[in-house]
């Protein structure tokens, strides 16, 4: 199964835990990510990621994004 950061036991766990198809989301990779990029651009001082909605409009995703520091980028009302 491939993945980059989750051991196959998680996505082997949640298969057997919850009906398919499903997404399964690594917040701390998430979090970690939103770091990493926050910390590359710290020499700027009004630096601010924005993240943009259609990408996926998933709203724990954006709460964890927003708990890191990001803004959001949409481009209509309903994305909003």
């Amino acid at each position: 199964m491939p993945n980059f950061s989750v051991p196959d036991k998680v996505f082997l766990d949640a298969c057997r835990q919850f009906p398919t198809p499903f997404h399964l989301y690594d917040e701390q990779g998430i979090r970690n990510r939103a770091r990493l990029l926050n910390k590359a651009f710290s020499w700027c001082c009004d630096f601010m990621e924005y993240y943009a909605i259609k990408a996926l409009p998933n709203p724990a995703i954006l709460r964890i994004l927003k708990e890191e520091g990001c803004g959001v980028d949409f481009s209509s009302d309903t994305e909003l």
